[in-house]
């Protein structure tokens, strides 16, 4: 199997992916963002080929990394609380492109992108990652119009959904991105989906693209959790 990072906010959710045969790896808690934020590992770390961007604020998560023997590249710059100096590493990564609010994406990012030919695309959705639930290379959902329209530029099959339904401490509510993940063609919902207004029509759309769906802890409400970083 493989090795996830992923928040310890919500252990029944980790004792899920763990039960599937994955090692979970608890990310940090970053005391400087807001606390909703503050163990989100879609704000702590980004992977890209055989790399992994990290916020220098994440020392723990770092040592835990580094016993692995992950390579990891840290920020340029120091993470701070509010939107949009947060989000630093908060872009996707999808068919050799990153998307994401390119004047606020770490300088590290953009310069190994720039040295690698991997193109940039710029959206104005600075949280672009949690914002976007990858079904695989060419599917993806999101609420973010933004988002659509750049990947769908690029051929990507694009749900668009009404943004809300997922909840998050603290937030009016979460993004879909931090709220699932894909592992092994199988889409991963922390919490029961199916109470989601548009359920139907993300599980037509997944099936589609040929991914099944898996509800980890159907008792307990969509809840975004930062997602998870498969390392």
């Amino acid at each position: 199997m493989s090795e996830i990072v992923m928040s310890d906010k919500y252990p029944q959710f980790c004792n899920e992916i763990a039960k599937m045969g994955h090692t979970v790896i608890f990310s940090d808690t970053i005391k400087i963002f807001h606390t909703p934020e503050q163990k989100h590992p879609d704000m702590q770390l980004l992977a890209i080929r055989d790399n992994l961007f990290m916020l220098n604020e994440c020392i723990g998560l770092k040592g835990k990394l580094n016993s692995l023997g992950k390579k990891i590249i840290c920020c340029d710059k120091a993470a701070e609380k509010c939107y949009p100096e947060n989000i630093l590493l908060n872009c996707l990564y999808l068919n050799n492109t990153l998307y994401g609010k390119i004047n606020k994406i770490d300088k590290t990012v953009l310069d190994y992108c720039n040295k690698n030919h991997i193109r940039t695309v710029n959206v104005n959705q600075g949280y672009t990652r949690c914002s976007t639930l990858v079904i695989n290379q060419k599917a993806v959902i999101t609420a973010d119009k933004s988002i659509e329209k750049s990947l769908k530029k690029d051929g990507v099959e694009v749900l668009l959904v009404f943004p809300g339904n997922i909840v998050i401490d603290g937030f009016d509510y979460g993004f879909i991105g931090g709220a699932g993940a894909q592992i092994d063609n199988t889409t991963i919902f922390f919490g029961n989906i199916e109470k989601h207004p548009e359920y139907h029509r993300i599980k037509k759309f997944c099936l589609k693209n040929n991914s099944d769906i898996n509800i980890l802890c159907p008792n307990m409400p969509l809840t975004d959790i930062g997602g998870i970083v498969r390392i």
